[in-house]
């Protein structure tokens, strides 16, 4: 029967590399970590490391399980660090999935809301792509998320809390910047910084659109973050259509948007791991982000 401690040395010596190192993060004898490796290889059926000339070298086995230790265990120390809090009598504290755009707009003036009623709680931010989020979520990693919208997924409770419709965003010195509209037809020929496929949500809706009136643009670089998107365009590399949010954040780079004429938006969600019971912090983040969103100016 696999047992913690012969865990606890698999994974030391897969961070630290030798033996002797880790030995002294576990506060035991060089000799102690070997038996317990290989009382451990012993339980499991298979090597999980190669034995050559003095050294320890993993084996693709060792690989594979190290990746399944390393993401129980950090579930483990999570609880042991949330039992030495309450040991202690230390604040409780907050963890937040958050994708990169909102975590620089959105986030911040949530925050500002909640510490006004919550001065010295801890809070972290974890920004993350969607599919990260949703792992976070349904793994209980986190408090809350503010993400995209996305379809229904076991252990996950959803909130809509906006929706915001896309803009065009070029360099203050490119021609369309001269339109207060921007229509697909003007984008036929430009150098477009597109999404990645399969990067977001709405990339198949911005396709669908230009392809319906027959406009073909120049995907120069495809990309599946916002900033960089307007990074891409700060630099002179052609035109985007983007979500609203990061707007005022690029203006200072010469970076201008226009309303795009288009049936694409983008929906924004609070979520949840489900069946959970917030407490009172979760609770005033929750009451935060939702007057935030509404009052909320792009």
């Amino acid at each position: 029967m696999i047992r913690f401690r012969q865990i606890e040395a698999f994974r030391s010596l897969m961070i630290s590399g030798t033996s002797v190192s880790a030995a002294r993060r576990m506060h035991v004898t060089q000799p102690a970590i070997s038996r317990l490796i290989a009382d451990l290889e012993a339980d499991l059926g298979f090597r999980l490391f190669n034995r050559a000339k003095g050294r320890l070298e993993p084996t693709n086995a060792g690989v594979r399980f190290y990746k399944a230790v390393e993401e129980n265990f950090l579930g483990l120390e999570r609880l042991m660090q949330v039992a030495g809090n309450i040991r202690h009598e230390a604040p409780e504290g907050l963890t937040i999935a958050c994708l990169p755009v909102l975590s620089t707009t959105l986030l911040p003036e949530i925050l500002q809301r909640f510490f006004k009623q919550h001065p010295d709680v801890s809070v972290k931010i974890d920004s993350c792509t969607v599919p990260e989020i949703l792992v976070s979520l349904q793994d209980i990693k986190v408090d809350m998320a503010l993400s995209l919208a996305f379809p229904p997924f076991a252990g996950i409770e959803v909130e809509p809390i906006m929706e915001a419709t896309v803009l065009c965003a070029m360099l203050s010195t490119h021609p369309l910047a001269q339109k207060e509209v921007i229509v697909p037809e003007d984008l036929d020929g430009e150098n477009v910084i597109g999404w990645m496929p399969n990067s977001a949500q709405s990339y198949d809706r911005e396709l669908s659109t230009l392809n319906s009136a027959a406009i073909r643009p120049n995907y120069t670089i495809q990309t599946h973050t916002s900033h960089t998107r307007y990074a891409m365009v700060a630099n002179g590399f052609g035109v985007a259509i983007v979500e609203p949010f990061a707007a005022k954040i690029w203006r200072p780079h010469g970076v201008v948007t226009r309303p795009f004429k288009a049936d694409i938006s983008y929906k924004y969600v609070l979520a949840y791991p489900s069946g959970g019971i917030r407490s009172e912090l979760g609770h005033d983040l929750r009451e935060a982000a939702l007057h935030v969103a509404k009052s909320y100016r792009f």
